[in-house]
């Protein structure tokens, strides 16, 4: 049966599908990841079909343990002939009721290994869950990226014009050369066709961010998004992590229900040794003169005398219970190997980050401010200010791309947990 706000999820999608407004009318969403992260839970289809699921598991399991229905057996006895020697007078009617109860334990285990079953339809939809959260935080984050490649790029045109100012004025002057100003113009062409790369990588990402909200593809987003701060370096130790990491990560606790489920599917496969039983209970009703009506009971056993059968049954139980605990094992070791791994390259792009902001880039500006007034007065060449400027655009580049690694480990790592940091 589904749960009240399964069904209005669904009504909600379905009304959408229907009367989805234009992408011109709707309002730009994106301010903070969180914002995105909200309407990705509520409307994405995929996270609604896997609820659904966990539905239908639900279902299943309330069912598991039902015994299976009764049937209603009758029975025509002693049928005569008539004078034309078809079938005539039925001298006994015979009204029976017959239940099959399964051998004692089996409902039990049979609703234990339903009960499992759904948990891990449940974890399933939690893992798909986080899944969608950190495609949400990487695309919202390569959006900053393109961004504030962008705005900077924006920022290095203008020192460019103001770079082929002064060389057309130092040339017409007769202090320059002609190519001193066309060399500018070249750089500043490269960047202009740089920033049309970024522009239409820009509208790539904003259609992966609204296919992840369900949303058309063209609809705006916030300009300038703003990224989500790294928590403290305290918050990210290794063995608190782990901790958490093994307490509530969704695929591995997918797995430790798909084991739960295995086992107790080895345990229901050896009572398959077990008689059912089939209780019967019948009216008799028998129409020849002087006679009165009667009643019957009956009690059936099958007889577990197939061996092989029996032995081949266990057989498939206990090895998809070993296979369900190897697969165990092997994600709880992949998973460990990840969140490790994920830190470290955190922990990198954090100190190349602090080395380019606190270092690197003071620098490269110093030393471009100081070429172009050495440009403006003549004692610096045209090929100095032209490499300070790449030489800060490379620092750049590297800040953004440590800012983006960061953000990029950063929702790995609450992936692996299950949980926001």
């Amino acid at each position: 049966m589904f749960s009240r706000w399964s069904v209005i999820f669904v009504a909600a999608l379905l009304i959408g599908a229907v009367s989805a407004p234009a992408a011109d009318s709707l309002a730009p969403v994106g301010a903070n990841v969180e914002e995105l992260l909200a309407i990705a839970r509520q409307m994405n289809p995929d996270l609604a079909a896997a609820a659904l699921d966990a539905e239908a598991a639900a279902a299943r399991t309330a069912a598991a343990d039902a015994l299976p229905d009764p049937k209603l057996q009758l029975t025509l006895d002693e049928i005569g002939k008539n004078r034309a020697g078809w079938p005539g007078r039925v001298a006994t009617s015979k009204y029976i009721l017959q239940q099959e109860i399964p051998f004692w334990g089996k409902r039990a285990l049979r609703r234990e290994v339903a009960a499992a079953e759904q948990e891990e339809m449940v974890q399933q939809q939690q893992d798909r869950l986080t899944e969608l959260e950190m495609k949400v935080k990487v695309a919202y984050a390569d959006y900053h990226r393109v961004h504030l490649a962008m705005d900077q790029l924006d920022a290095l045109v203008r020192v460019l014009r103001v770079m082929v100012e002064y060389a057309r004025f130092r040339y017409s002057q007769g202090m320059g050369l002609l190519q001193e100003a066309t060399a500018a113009e070249a750089e500043r062409g490269n960047m202009t066709v740089e920033r049309v790369r970024l522009e239409k990588e820009r509208q790539r990402i904003r259609a992966r961010l609204n296919a992840l909200l369900n949303r058309p593809a063209t609809a705006p987003l916030v300009e300038h998004p703003t990224l989500r701060p790294l928590p403290a370096a305290d918050k990210l130790e290794y063995d608190a992590l782990l901790a958490r990491l093994q307490a509530s990560n969704p695929a591995l606790r997918m797995n430790q229900a798909r084991l739960q489920a295995a086992e107790g599917g080895v345990r229901l496969a050896e009572k398959s040794g077990m008689p059912d039983l089939e209780l019967s209970f019948g009216v008799v009703e028998r129409r020849d003169e002087g006679t009165q009506d009667g009643y019957e009971a009956m009690v059936r056993v099958n007889l577990p005398w197939q061996g092989t059968w029996r032995q081949a049954v266990e057989q498939e139980a206990a090895a998809k219970r070993q296979a369900a605990d190897q697969r165990l094992q092997g994600e709880r070791i992949r998973l460990e190997s990840a969140l490790l791994e994920a830190l470290s390259a955190l922990d990198e792009s954090r100190q190349v980050e602090q080395v380019t902001r606190d270092s690197l880039l003071p620098q490269a500006h110093i030393a471009l401010q100081s070429a172009l007034k050495g440009y403006e007065t003549g004692s610096t060449e045209a090929v100095t200010v032209l490499d300070a400027i790449q030489r800060l655009k490379k620092f750049q580049i590297e800040q953004i791309k440590a800012q983006f690694e960061q953000q990029v480990r950063l929702a790995e790592i609450e992936r692996l947990l299950g949980e926001t940091l």
